[in-house]
């Protein structure tokens, strides 16, 4: 199976697409990707995406990368819902929504973007994984369902160092070293 992108035939490796560093603006430019209902791994990172769209067809998707495009909103993901992983790192998300749909979603990336509030997850009963790194949080709130996480990354935050503490601290990678702590914090 192949796609075509940019006038350039790309094969389909097995189950899985990698499409980083394209210069795609449109996930409409990928041509093909609607008759592939099977895939698995979809990697779009390093492009130039601003918007989430056109993958309603590949709902057996289990792994989307969009690390490093201009994202500003996360939309139209409800019919992926047997995605495990999802990297939205590095682009411009202000705000955590329309993930509710997403309750196989294992591991989250949303480091280096523009989140001011941790909110929007508590339907994610089997996040094991979850980056908060590099945004603009201030307050630990919004983690209080999620009893499965085994991993935070939650630094370069302003959140008051009292806070952090309060709820374990953090090594200096950002991760927190307790995470179920943090989730404990927020259902106090």
């Amino acid at each position: 199976m192949f796609v075509e992108v940019n006038n350039q035939r790309i094969e389909v490796d097995k189950e899985s697409l990698y499409l980083g560093n394209m210069q795609i603006e449109d996930i409409a430019q990928i041509k093909g990707l609607e008759s592939l209902p099977n895939l698995k791994s979809l990697n779009l990172f390093n492009n130039r995406i601003s918007t989430i769209k056109n993958l309603d067809m590949c709902h057996n998707l289990e792994k989307l990368n969009l690390y490093g495009n201009n994202i500003e909103e996360i939309a139209k993901l409800d019919k992926l819902i047997n995605l495990r992983i999802l990297y939205l790192s590095e682009n411009r998300i202000k705000e955590i929504k329309e993930l509710d749909h997403l309750k196989a979603l294992e591991n989250l990336s949303l480091e280096d973007n523009r989140i001011e509030k941790i909110q929007g997850l508590s339907n994610l009963k089997n996040l094991k994984k979850l980056n908060l790194y590099g945004n603009v949080i201030r307050t630990i709130e919004g983690l209080g369902s999620l009893d499965s996480l085994i991993e935070l990354r939650i630094g370069d935050n302003p959140i008051p160092n009292e806070v952090l503490k309060q709820c374990g601290g953090i090594d200096k990678r950002g991760y927190a070293r307790d995470p179920q702590k943090f989730v404990a914090y927020c259902n106090n």
